[in-house]
């Protein structure tokens, strides 16, 4: 049980945001929530998580670690009871903040002390616990709310108690166990790429990830005229399986021009759902999550392992809260653009204006990695006669 709370722990704080995915339609009706009261409650939770993630999201040593994992998990207990004391919108927004805390101090304590005991296994760890807490919370409180009664109550105080049982098993073991050592794999080649390419590539997979989190239940609900929560879910819990296995099947630097060619699958998928609107299908709503899925997978791996490229190995986690923190932001800002679209026009004209926006960021992507290819490419001579002078 000990060895395996950490993992435990970090997909239980994985899926406690996400179970108001899962719920939204419900809240919506209850409510009567429009569109961008909606993707407010969404980006609360990122506005939390973003300067969390950037102060305090990577501990500086391993006694920094269990503070931060013992006042995030009440955090997350916060979270759990607020969203099951609410009667209106704004203890969820209450509720959203506290999880977007909860997620910024956890996180990167749990990831050092995940590494720590399994090495490097421990990524793809992280990498399955994050998601399997994702698209568990969104799709089992679907079923919850859909099938047992107290929808808006019962899944809370059940993850509640999860929570509460599993934090006190990895507060109480700090042992010092090391993992055996490992021969380290040969560092693939990389092929240099600016930046702003890898920041805009966050971004992109990001915006994508709200657009879909916040407001693509609610879409299937108006045009596939159901209800019914678990389905409703789906498509969110699909687009988040999808990111990862995609990660899993494609390996780093197999795809040319990657950056671009990730967000050009996202905007894709993004496309394929915004036909929903003309043809109501929800095999065709599923299938565009799962194209975007791939594409953001994709786009946020190839995006971070750029902006960590030049960064010293002592400092990658910085590097990568800040590549998380700039594109959570981005996506909170345009998750509440989208669903003032929403609101002033509707549903059916949020979606294409979010592929609009992304097709404007991939097409600055394609220009950024010319122009730096086109300065590799202009130095290159002047590199050759310098070494044969």
């Amino acid at each position: 049980m000990r060895a395996a709370a950490p993992g435990a722990l970090l997909v239980l704080i994985m899926a406690q945001p996400n179970m108001a995915t899962g719920m939204m339609p419900y809240y919506r009706h209850a409510w009567a929530l429009a569109p961008l009261l909606i993707t407010a409650i969404f980006a609360a939770y990122l506005f939390a998580l973003t300067p969390t993630l950037a102060l305090l999201g990577t501990p500086s040593g391993r006694r920094a670690w269990w503070w931060r994992i013992g006042v995030g998990c009440g955090f997350g207990l916060a979270a759990d009871l607020a969203m099951a004391l609410a009667h209106s919108p704004w203890p969820v927004v209450a509720a959203r903040i506290c999880a977007g805390l909860s997620v910024g101090l956890v996180t990167g304590s749990l990831a050092g002390l995940i590494l720590e005991r399994t090495g490097e296994r421990g990524r793809t760890a992280m990498a399955v616990a994050t998601v399997l807490g994702s698209a568990l919370g969104t799709i089992a409180a679907a079923t919850i709310a859909q099938y047992l009664p107290a929808p808006g109550v019962s899944v809370y105080l059940a993850h509640a108690a999860l929570l509460a049982a599993v934090t006190p098993a990895v507060l109480g073991d700090r042992a010092v166990r090391p993992a055996a050592p490992t021969r380290s794999a040969i560092a693939a080649s990389v092929t240099p790429e600016p930046r702003i390419a890898g920041y805009l590539s966050g971004i992109a997979a990001w915006v994508s990830a709200g657009l879909v989190v916040a407001l693509l239940p609610s879409y299937g609900a108006e045009l596939l005229g159901t209800t019914n929560l678990a389905v409703l879910a789906l498509p969110v819990t699909l687009y988040l399986v999808a990111a990862w296995l995609a990660q899993r099947a494609l390996p780093p630097d197999r795809i040319r021009a990657e950056p671009v060619v990730a967000q050009g699958v996202i905007i894709a998928g993004i496309a394929v759902a915004a036909a929903v609107s003309w043809m109501p299908s929800l095999a065709l709503l599923l299938c565009g999550a799962v194209v975007a899925g791939c594409g953001q997978g994709l786009a946020y791996r190839c995006g971070l392992r750029i902006v960590s490229a030049a960064t010293a190995p002592d400092q990658h986690a910085r590097a990568a809260a800040g590549f998380a923190s700039v594109a959570y932001a981005c996506a909170a800002v345009s998750t509440i653009g989208f669903g003032a679209i929403a609101t002033v026009a509707s549903l059916r004209d949020a979606i294409p204006a979010a592929a609009a926006v992304l097709f404007l960021v991939a097409a600055a992507t394609a220009v950024v990695r010319r122009r730096a290819m086109a300065r590799a490419a202009d130095s290159l001579p002047a590199q050759q006669f310098s070494t044969t002078a």
